[in-house]
């Protein structure tokens, strides 16, 4: 038996013995104790109903050595496992399970005749036991600079897998280094946390990744502010500067107002479209009609950055924490107390632009005063009213409250230009009387 390793198929597994003196265990002295502890401690019983149902992985063979102990026939040899103990003892007790122990063999006879089980195996076997220590170092420690057997990492198994819950950030991740935004080493180990923050709702819509078809990433923004969000992101993303697996919502929340305060971006929108051709593009024509998919329902109230940038300038942090909170809510369970806010931040708004207390905000924002602002669209007051509505029922009434969350979030969308210039108009006073912002 002195030489090479010599291949063979179709082993019968009678002939096999496990290993007593194995890396996953103190050395024991019998078959049945390294029985005893791989069932209890190494999770054979999931691996042999896993063989039960699909076979012995064609990609791993055992590795044996001759046993020194062998008896029987003259010229029937019987080896020990040096690789492969674990697959051997569920190989064992599918094909007798009364040596299995006592708690479990009801149940590994049932996996014995739900399944095929093998009955031979195929191997290397090795002239002893110290010469298979080399291969058997390759494969249980790890990399080893490159020589061992290297673990497939996030992205590699996203690649594997297709349709894995990180597949957004893959196709984000691919994008940015094709638009040279990071390289192929810098995007190592960065695909769990690009995910962590395009699974958050409102750093998606900032950055406007529309996931609303699943088989079809496309964004919602211009490629130019689209690319000028990513780059940023991409670029703290490597410098790991306001950018780390840790953050929690609200980290990544904040984070995501300073992405839409970034010069040049705006609120404006456009029909989606592809990242780019041949990542998320569009498919084939196909005979099959497609049917129409339901709209996705809006989160949160839509953030927009001029209005954020504006309130700043205005420097009223009542103003400003009110507009974060109603942005930043979800609309799902907390319609009523985002309701209550959007009223609280028109009254206050309103104010500072110079409403006479005794006059109700939406009065204050008549059609005389929207002509004045530039903004002559008369529907404009449905949605005043509206919210007028929503907050003092919400607030006042023993049962009644604003529970729509969807029209709440389109008469904030309908009613930015009018913000805008309200906000504006606060900046004037305030640059003329100071006192006037508070």
């Amino acid at each position: 038996m002195a030489g090479e390793p010599k291949l063979v198929d179709d082993l019968p597994v009678g002939r096999l013995f496990l290993s007593l003196d194995n890396p996953r265990h103190e050395p024991l002295d019998s078959e049945p104790k390294v029985i005893e502890y791989l069932c209890d401690k190494e999770e054979v019983y999931p691996l042999a109903r896993d063989i039960s149902r699909h076979g012995l992985n064609p990609l791993e063979r055992f590795a044996l050595y001759p046993n020194a102990q062998s008896g029987g026939r003259k010229g029937v040899e019987s080896y020990i496992a040096a690789e492969g103990n674990r697959r051997l003892c569920a190989l064992k007790l599918l094909n007798d399970p009364e040596l299995a122990p006592a708690r479990l063999r009801a149940s590994f006879a049932t996996l014995a005749g739900a399944g095929s089980v093998p009955k031979t195996i195929s191997a290397v076997i090795f002239p002893d036991a110290d010469s298979v220590k080399l291969w058997l170092e390759r494969i249980h420690s790890g990399a080893q600079g490159g020589i061992g057997r290297k673990e497939w990492t996030s992205e590699q198994k996203t690649r594997f897998h297709g349709d894995n819950k990180n597949k957004p950030a893959q196709v984000l991740l691919d994008y940015a280094q094709n638009e040279g935004y990071l390289t192929k080493d810098q995007r190592e180990r960065k695909i769990t946390t690009v995910q962590r923050f395009i699974g958050n709702d409102v750093f998606r819509e900032t950055l406007g990744l529309d996931q609303s078809d699943e088989e079809e990433f496309r964004r919602s923004r211009s490629k130019g502010e689209f690319d000028t969000i990513l780059k940023q992101f991409m670029k703290d993303l490597v410098d790991k500067k306001n950018v780390h697996s840790r953050m929690n919502k609200g980290g990544i929340i904040q984070y995501a107002r300073t992405l839409g305060s970034l010069p040049g971006i705006t609120s404006a929108r456009i029909e989606p479209e592809p990242l780019t051709p041949g990542i998320g593009g569009p498919k084939p024509p196909s005979s099959r009609r497609t049917p129409p998919r339901k709209p996705t329902k809006a989160k949160n109230i839509r953030h927009d950055a001029q209005i954020q940038k504006l309130l700043k300038m205005l420097g009223n942090q009542k103003l400003e924490s009110l507009y974060y909170s109603v942005c930043s809510l979800d609309l799902e369970p907390h319609t009523p107390l985002i309701g209550i806010g959007v009223w609280s931040f028109f009254e206050t708004l309103t104010a500072c632009a110079g409403r006479n207390p005794d006059v109700s905000f939406d009065s204050f924002l008549s059609k005389a005063k929207r002509a004045s602002y530039g903004i002559t669209d008369k529907s404009l007051q449905g949605c005043l009213d509206h919210i007028r509505d929503y907050g003092n029922t919400t607030k006042h009434h023993p049962v009644a409250a604003i529970f729509n969350g969807e029209q709440m979030n389109n008469d904030m969308i309908a009613l930015r230009d009018l913000i805008v210039k309200c906000i504006e108009e606060a900046i004037s006073k305030n640059l003329a009387d100071p006192s006037a912002a508070g």
